[in-house]
């Protein structure tokens, strides 16, 4: 009898644990309100998160320009007074590719467009001026701001490298010694030591730990030099993930000492060669990691996004869940998180909608 109610037991305790592990992957993305009517919208290029008030979300379009919403995401405001807006191209209108936040003063925003620059709002949002002046002509990328000199704003740019504004100066300051391609597609900084900054370029990861001043390559164990995105751990940040295009998924655990292929056949990391590979005609068949974010509440689990949509992992990469059930489009151009419990996890696709996806 006392067996019995052992094996009992037992099986009670393993019908939980798998229920509890079928609850946390059930969720579905959710559609939030889509752009404001007669508001063109092709995708979200970044989505920011208001440092103090979690419902408060910041959305740089390609098209709509600056996008905030005060409700979570269920209603949009366009926010582009003073922008230049595009009247060519393959996009038309306001073309935001990346956006910062103040995180002492949240009043204070940047906001970078696609060829005209970057441009400066003290009051949230509501106004903008062009702070280009000094910056000259480039397409921006990525930014960042010093955690703790919030006055001091990184910019990476597609083909002009990286530079630093001080807004006491009013200046931009180009900042790529030791830094040889100047493709800059993200720029990660650490939370403990501000100094250390990695930046993910179309020739490998760099790393410098004097702010800027001087780069160098931290690339060992990848096998192609094209990197597109990258996320680092907040608790423990020589913990960082890097995503290709083509090349698989990495982490390194040692600052970028030493990258390690995780995801198995998911990202589908190849051999590594003696030579860094570049693009051809069979990566092109292999998923490009768009996408990459860490859970601030608890960093095992890692969401990452390729064309063919979002995965979860709850082990730190190793093993991944695909979490594609509402999507309207498996192809995610952005993923951010909302650390706020439960924790969201925001998705924009390339149909141009935003999806959103809660921890259970």
């Amino acid at each position: 009898m006392i067996f019995k109610k052992g094996i009992l037991r037992v099986h009670l305790i393993i019908a939980f644990i798998m229920l509890f592990s079928c609850s946390v992957l059930a969720s579905e993305w959710k559609l939030l309100t889509e752009a404001p009517r007669g508001v063109p919208v092709s995708w979200v290029n970044q989505l920011l998160v208001h440092p103090s008030k979690p419902n408060v979300l910041y959305a740089a379009t390609e098209g709509a320009g600056l996008l905030v919403s005060e409700d979570g995401g269920t209603t949009w405001t366009p926010k582009n007074q003073g922008f230049t807006a595009a009247e060519e191209g393959t996009v038309s209108g306001y073309q935001i590719r990346c956006i910062a936040i103040n995180p002492i003063k949240p009043e204070i925003m940047y906001a970078g467009m696609a060829a005209f620059g970057v441009f400066k709002s003290t009051d949230g949002g509501n106004s903008w001026s062009d702070i280009s002046a000094t910056l000259g002509d480039t397409f921006t990328k990525v930014m960042l701001i010093h955690p703790a000199k919030p006055e001091t704003v990184y910019l990476g740019t597609d083909g002009g490298g990286i530079y630093v504004y001080e807004s006491k100066n009013d200046e931009w300051e180009e900042i790529v010694s030791g830094l040889k391609n100047t493709y800059i597609k993200a720029l990660v900084i650490d939370p403990k030591d501000p100094n250390i900054i990695y930046a993910a370029t179309d020739g490998g990861v760099f790393k410098t730990t004097n702010a800027g001043e001087s780069w160098v390559q931290s690339s060992n164990g990848l096998t192609t030099r094209y990197t597109i995105c990258l996320a680092i751990d907040p608790k423990n940040p020589k913990t960082l993930y890097v995503g290709t295009d083509g090349g698989g998924l990495f982490k390194t655990e040692d600052g970028g000492a030493t990258w390690t292929a995780i995801g198995g056949d998911i990202w589908m990391a190849k051999p590594l060669t003696d030579d860094l590979g570049a693009p051809g005609t069979e990566m092109e068949a292999s998923p490009v990691v768009s996408s990459i974010v860490v859970n601030p509440s608890d960093t095992n689990i890692v969401y990452a996004a390729n064309q063919t949509g979002v995965f979860r992992s709850g082990d730190g990469g190793k093993t991944w869940s695909k979490i594609n059930e509402g999507l309207t489009s498996v192809v995610v151009k952005s993923l951010a998180v909302n650390p706020a419990k439960p924790v969201t996890v925001y998705a924009s696709t390339a149909d141009g909608k935003l999806f959103a996806y809660k921890e259970q």
